[in-house]
Formats: C-alpha cells, sequence, structure tokens
C-alpha cells in the first residue's frame, strides 16, 4: 500500500492546514473527522472522501460544499472550505458538539409533542432558508439533523441537493424510509418534498420511531404511494387529533395538499401543540388509490360479464320507466323522489373525527376539507362525533357543506 492510497490516519494534515484529530463516523466512500484548523486554531469538522469514490460521487460531493455554502443560517452546519489533497477530496465544516436526531430518539423515544416541535420548528427555519437560496436538501431525515449540547438544532449533509433553477433531475438519490412519493415516480424534487421529509422527522420525534417502522423497503415505498399519511394517533394514543392532522397534511402524497411552506408547517405543528388551535381544523381528505398493476388486468370474459350487467339494468330500468305514473304493483305506494332517497345524510355521530370526515367526503358533502368544532360540555370519546349538521337520514345536495361537533377531552396537547 503506498502512502497516496493510505487510509486516512490520525494527525494527517490535509491542505498544509487541517489535522484530523479523532474519527466521528464512516459510511459508504468517506469519513466524518473531528479536526483542528492549524491556522485559525479552531475546531472543525472534516468530510473526507477516499480514494476508492467514483466520479460521480466525486462531483455530488463537490457539489455539496458549493450548495451548501450558498445557505448561510444559524440552522445550518456552515461550511468553511473545500479542497483535494493527493488523491482524497475533503469538506471542512463547523464542528457541531452534540447528537443527531436519530440518536436522540433511540436513547430517549418518543418526546414530548412541544419539545419535537420547537426541533422542527428550527430545522424548518434552516429549510426555508435553503430554498429561498434556491436549494433543496432532498434527504430530511433524524440522521441529518445535529442537536447541540444548547439545545439548537443544525441541518447538515446536503448531499443529495439539488438547485431548484437547475436543470430537472430525475435521478431517484436519497433514503429511502425518508423519500416523498413524487420522487419514488421519478419526479424532480422541489420544496414540497423537503416538507414531506420534515413531516417525517415530526412523526419520528413523536412516536418515538419512523412510520411504518419495520416494513421492508419495496412495501415501505408501495405503501407511501398507495396509502393514506400515516396516523401519530394510531401509533401514540393520546395524542391531540390537531396535532395528527397537521403532521398528516405534511406528509400528504400530493404534494399540491402539503404546506406551501416547512416555516407554514412548523408555525401550525407549534399552534396545535400548544392548543391554540381547538375551533376548528380542516380535514385533509384521503387521496384515491391507484389501481395494482394486478387491478388492472380484466380479462375478456369479466369484460363481457360486466357489459351484460350493465344492459340488464338498463332494461329493468327502460321497463319501469314504461309504467304509467299512477299504475302500480298490488300493495305498491308511490314514494318520494328517488332523486332524494338516494341522497340521505349518513350517520356518522359516535365515530372517530377522521372516520366521519372520510364518509362525508365519500357521500359527497362539499371538499376538500370538512371543518369541525369541539362542542364544550357535550359527552363521549374524546373527539368523537356527538353532533353532525346536516343531522343523519336528512336529505342533502351533492357539495352540500357539513360541519361535525366533538366532544371536548385529551383534544389538547400533552
Amino acid at each position: 500500500m503506498t502512502p497516496e492510497t493510505a487510509p486516512p490516519r490520525r494527525d494527517r494534515v490535509l491542505g498544509e492546514r487541517y489535522r484530523l484529530v479523532e474519527r466521528i463516523d464512516a459510511g459508504g466512500a468517506g469519513e466524518v473527522w473531528r479536526g483542528r484548523d492549524e491556522r485559525l486554531g479552531r475546531e472543525v469538522a472534516v468530510k473526507l472522501l477516499g480514494a476508492t469514490a467514483d466520479h460521480a460521487f466525486r462531483e455530488r460531493f463537490t457539489d455539496e460544499a458549493r450548495r451548501a455554502a450558498i445557505v448561510s443560517h444559524p440552522n445550518v452546519v456552515t461550511v468553511f472550505d473545500q479542497g483535494q489533497d493527493g488523491p482524497d477530496a475533503y469538506m471542512v465544516m463547523e464542528f457541531v458538539r452534540g447528537r443527531t436526531l436519530r440518536d436522540v430518539v433511540a436513547e430517549r423515544g418518543a418526546l414530548a409533542p412541544l419539545e419535537a416541535a420547537r426541533i422542527v420548528a428550527q430545522v424548518a427555519d434552516a429549510l426555508d432558508a435553503a430554498h429561498a437560496a434556491g436549494v433543496i436538501h432532498c434527504d430530511v431525515k433524524p440522521a441529518n439533523v445535529i442537536l447541540d449540547e444548547r439545545g439548537v438544532a443544525k441541518l447538515t449533509d446536503f448531499g443529495v441537493a439539488r438547485a431548484a433553477r437547475g436543470p430537472a433531475e430525475h435521478e431517484l438519490i436519497a433514503t429511502p424510509r425518508y423519500i416523498a412519493p413524487e420522487r419514488i415516480e421519478g419526479k424532480p424534487p422541489t420544496p414540497a418534498s423537503d416538507v414531506y421529509g420534515l413531516g417525517l422527522v415530526a412523526f419520528e420525534l413523536i412516536a418515538g420511531h419512523p412510520p411504518f417502522d419495520g416494513v421492508e423497503t419495496e412495501d415501505l415505498l408501495r405503501e407511501r404511494l398507495e396509502g393514506p399519511p400515516p396516523s401519530l394517533r394510531r401509533e401514540r394514543p393520546g395524542i391531540a387529533p390537531e396535532i395528527d392532522l397537521v403532521v398528516a397534511k405534511a406528509l400528504a402524497r400530493d404534494p399540491q395538499r402539503r404546506y406551501g411552506s416547512a416555516g407554514a408547517f412548523a408555525r401550525d405543528l407549534l399552534s396545535a401543540v400548544r392548543g391554540e388551535r381547538t375551533v376548528t381544523m380542516p380535514m385533509i381528505p384521503p387521496t384515491a388509490r391507484p389501481l395494482r398493476r394486478s387491478d388492472r388486468r380484466v380479462g375478456i370474459g369479466g369484460l363481457i360479464a360486466l357489459l351484460a350487467a350493465v344492459a340488464v339494468l338498463v332494461g329493468v330500468a327502460l321497463l319501469f320507466l314504461g309504467f304509467p305514473r299512477t299504475a302500480g304493483f298490488p300493495g305498491f305506494a308511490p314514494t318520494a323522489s328517488p332523486t332524494v332517497a338516494a341522497h340521505l345524510t349518513p350517520n356518522v355521530v359516535g365515530k372517530n373525527v377522521t372516520d366521519a370526515a372520510n364518509i362525508l367526503l365519500a357521500a359527497g358533502f362539499r371538499g376538500p376539507l370538512i371543518p369541525w368544532q369541539i362542542q364544550p360540555g357535550a359527552s363521549g370519546a374524546p373527539c368523537s362525533v356527538v353532533r353532525q349538521d346536516p343531522a343523519a337520514q336528512t336529505p342533502y345536495q351533492p357539495g352540500a357543506a357539513a360541519t361535525l361537533y366533538l366532544a371536548p377531552g385529551s383534544c389538547g396537547g400533552d
């Protein structure tokens, strides 16, 4: 092994300036070291890319330094320098004494919602600054957020970041567990992709584990594409529905249904945790699930049977329409208009607010959001429907508005 290809070692000096002191982390084709800037006499973090990294990885590494240096913000790890020492490329960054959010959750489990919301707010500030500078992070996850000894969150690792104003790149480079649905479909990243990642961070901090924990990668990606947003209340009973709904909106499958910015999501999350959103809260309806490939394979025999059934139904309808209006079978009495009879308000009293809203949306009530209110003094399971407007079994027209009234209880933050 020649000196040029020897692995990094303690006390090695890069660029005649940065001394490697202690290896902090290693993975893939690179390592992270605690180092010392001999010229300025300060501690630094040195990200080192070894000689075995391929050309594409080296380009992304250099690009990371450039993009991260664009974003100057207290909640972003600052990049000081970038260079080459023999076969090794390196990046010099601010050294942050602390732990990643991944390590915090592994050690402590679920955080108090208010603590989680305050951390999310700091990361949101960092993302808004990055987006304003034209940079999309593309890999927002707990392992890429460092919480320092003062509780300040620092976003790092812009290694797969993309310039929002640059050419669209459809290459799928990110961590599968934290990737947005549109990226799985091969669409270019947008700020909404980072909002989705931040929603996953919020979910993990509050639930104590990531959504779909233990699910294999292929099933995880399929669930993210076809299933509804994960529910915090299912994972951590007692969480206020307001918090659940805010996180669910950040995790909407359709980017257009998510918050318009990371900051807007963080503000709503803080308000929900503090109990400041107890009067009304919009429901996010589930997006229609796309048919799986197997569902689309309709045989010729099945198609013929379907057409035959439709023909029979049309024939029966025409037969009854041909009867005089005063005629009927013995004992048959005319009823109200079939249009009215076909549109009676479903009874959702006693149901969970999420289930009730989805039933009303499916019945044709005005969407895409169903408002609800807490009804003080009402009895029933916390946040279950105690009254609905319009009342159950009353006629309505498609597109009509509806409101739900909920029983109080553990609907505030905990």
